[in-house]
């Protein structure tokens, strides 16, 4: 969940086998991106001299093993003068290791070590070089609240006909998550057991773990878990609801079972590129945490160092799930401005992506981040309090591979979703077709809180045609 293993173990890498009819979005086995690193290419070439018996002059000096090992006398004991002087001091490259004057004129290439020979051709910096043919292109999907209400709850059960199911209140939606490379969902409440007892705000929430295979059934590949309602069900709610998402086959971040897991990075391999997904809350209702580690705050420099420890354990995109702002507000608050510009300024995270306030927020581009204020709701009976709450967002942000192998956010793109309710039905605005303005009320809604004023990001707002 966003933290290191002091020990330096690696990284958990999510991993799980295709599901049915959706081979190319599937994550995949853990594999090293690839890559073209010239500094080794060069030195390979160079220790291939070496074992057949070339040797630079910079580093034997001049002289060959060959010709120091050839008798005194034979014709070719001595070389030509311009080829035994030794390369001068000031021309060395590597005066402590392998310079004329220390290197022995017998050495072979077993005597060289290869960090040596790198430095020695390219420096210690080595260079990488990705050719563009080569370059990956990656698309991240975001959305808003999951929110399991026992409206929802007595849907799935009509849908399942006795049995819970919560797929048909979401199959509206397919063809977008199954469209983006790594989709990312929010799951606010805990998950209990299949059997129940469920229960639904205002009490504490327990729902029903048939969700998350509804979610991962419809092509979701993880979820983050911090909330304020992370701790409802107190620490054996935090155990179950892991249990349920893993059962789905579902990578998370947010949250922990045991000490040991919460120090592990999420990584999940997305299309051969590895994708760390963090995960934090403003808080948990009043309720204390059991334990320092079974949960995630929101802190700035907390956040920033555990993304850099994300990259050192190989991720080359950090996203970060924010469960902040105040419900009901469409505008950030200050407290949301403040930790995305820290996040921004930090240079390790890539994409924010945000929830909690059950209304559509802004996305926008802070510095060379993206970020999601807030998606609104996903999943919900909120609408019949606040229409806005009827109203969600999923967003796609495109990352492009360089030359150098970094990624680089090169699109934005949201799409406008209703929760139908009465059946339940979550879908793009572009399928509703109930009379009575109400994708219409969407759509204007959304458009007005999505942008910020004066945005020059170059999100935009689309209508689906799929």
């Amino acid at each position: 969940m966003g933290r290191h293993a002091a020990d330096g173990r690696a990284a958990s890498s999510s991993a799980r086998p295709p599901r049915p009819g959706r081979p190319r979005h599937a994550a995949r086995a853990w594999r090293m991106p690839r890559r073209r690193d010239l500094a080794a290419l060069g030195a390979m070439s160079l220790l291939t001299g070496l074992v057949v018996g070339w040797h630079p002059p910079f580093l034997l000096g001049g002289t060959s093993p060959a010709a120091a090992s050839t008798p005194s006398g034979s014709p070719s004991a001595e070389a030509p003068a311009e080829h035994t002087q030794g390369t001068p001091t000031d021309e060395t490259i590597s005066a402590d290791t392998i310079s004329a004057d220390t290197t022995p004129a017998d050495a072979t290439a077993q005597d060289f070590d290869m960090a040596e020979v790198v430095a020695a051709v390219v420096g210690t910096e080595s260079a990488v070089f990705i050719p563009e043919d080569e370059r990956r292109t990656i698309t991240i999907a975001g959305v808003g609240d999951i929110l399991v209400h026992k409206e929802i709850i007595g849907q799935a059960l009509e849908d399942g006909g006795g049995s819970v199911d919560f797929r048909a209140q979401l199959e509206g939606i397919r063809p977008l998550v199954e469209s983006a490379d790594l989709a990312i969902c929010h799951m606010e409440y805990p998950l209990g057991s299949t059997e129940g007892p469920w229960t639904a705000w205002p009490d504490l929430p327990n729902s029903p773990p048939q969700v998350a295979q509804a979610v991962a059934d419809i092509g979701f590949d993880a979820c983050s878990t911090a909330s304020n309602h992370t701790l409802d069900q107190g620490f054996d709610g935090v155990v179950s609801t892991i249990a349920g998402l893993e059962d789905a086959g579902l990578a998370h971040a947010g949250s922990a079972a045991s000490e040991a897991d919460a120090e592990r990075i999420t990584i999940i391999d997305v299309q051969g590129v590895p994708v760390a997904l963090l995960s934090y809350t403003y808080g948990f209702n009043g309720i204390p945490r059991p334990y320092d580690w079974c949960c995630d705050l929101i802190e700035p420099g907390v956040i920033a160092a555990e993304a850099q420890r994300a990259r050192d354990a190989g991720a080359r995109l950090v996203v970060v799930a924010l469960h902040h702002g105040e419900e009901g507000t469409a505008p950030p608050t200050q407290a949301q401005l403040d930790v995305v510009q820290e996040l921004a300024d930090s240079g390790v995270v890539d994409l924010v992506l945000g929830h909690h306030a059950h209304v559509v927020q802004p996305v926008s581009r802070v510095g060379d981040m993206w970020v999601a204020y807030g998606h609104g709701n996903l999943l919900s009976a909120q609408s019949r309090r606040d229409p806005r709450s009827g109203d969600g967002l999923l967003t796609t942000f495109t990352f492009a591979e360089q030359a150098d192998g970094s990624f680089v956010g090169i699109d934005a793109v949201g799409y406008a979703l209703i929760n139908h309710d009465f059946p339940f039905r979550v879908m793009p605005v572009t399928a509703y077709d109930e009379t009575g303005g109400r994708a219409d009320a969407t759509w204007s809604r959304v458009s007005e809180q999505v942008l910020l004023p004066g945005d020059t990001s170059g999100f935009r707002l689309e209508r689906f045609t799929g």
